[in-house]
This record gives C-alpha cells, structure tokens and sequence, in this order.
C-alpha cells in the first residue's frame, strides 16, 4: 500500500551519512551533540530523518547564509 502523497517521508542513517559523505559514526555524533537536528528517535533505538525538515535545516546551516538573529534578553537596573 502506497503512503499518501502528504504524508511526510524519512530518511535511514545510512541515507543521511550517504548524502552528507559522512561515516555513520559521525551522522550519530552530530545527533547525539547538536539537539536541532530533525531525527525521529523510534522505540528500540532506531533513527528516522524527515527528509523536508534535514534539508532545511541544512540550508540554514550552509556557509555565507545570514544567521537569524538572537533576542538579548537584559535585566532591567535594581
């Protein structure tokens, strides 16, 4: 049975380290150590990546892309 055509799809391991030319010890450090990473983390252990939230987290990661800027938050003076 096909999934529908709106139903989000997901990555392996395996495909992410593939795609990003990294081993899957690496793929795993970056997700244990960077908790922005979209990955689905599933009973047992097993990681899913969706595959439109990793590319675009990818793209906001790339070089020469502006950065968004961060609010300050500044305690107001006693």
């Amino acid at each position: 049975m096909d999934a529908p055509a709106s139903a989000p799809t997901y990555s392996t391991p395996e495909q992410v380290a593939a795609m990003l030319q990294i081993s899957i010890r690496s793929l795993y450090r970056v997700v244990a150590n960077d908790p922005t990473m979209p990955v689905l983390k599933l009973n047992g252990g097993a990681l899913r990546f969706p595959r439109e939230r990793l590319e675009r987290w990818l793209r906001d990661r790339e070089q020469g892309r502006a950065q968004p800027k961060r609010l300050a938050i500044v305690k107001a003076a006693n």
